[in-house]
């Protein structure tokens, strides 16, 4: 069905970024709304450290990110297939 490595690539990286830098992306647009003082990236930080906290404390935490990353495969899955018919 999907022959090419991007998709997998693509869904790989989804799921390790929702598992371990969600966080740290947080930090990130803390530190950058410092830098600014723009109001619309502290409330893109406010979304990035609700996220993070939520999905860290979730109890199925690992089987989420396997969701997510399987619904890039999905969603690549169907767009071939479509671009194909």
């Amino acid at each position: 069905m999907l022959t090419s490595k991007r998709p997998w690539i693509i869904a790989l990286a989804v799921g390790l970024y929702l598992y371990y830098l969600l966080p740290a992306t947080a930090n990130l647009f803390f530190e950058l709304y410092h830098l600014t003082h723009i109001d619309p990236i502290y409330w893109g930080y406010s979304g990035f450290k609700i996220a993070g906290y939520y999905l860290g404390t979730y109890e199925h935490r690992s089987l989420a990110c396997v969701g997510a990353a399987a619904m890039v495969l999905v969603v690549a899955a169907v767009v071939t297939k479509l671009r194909r018919a």
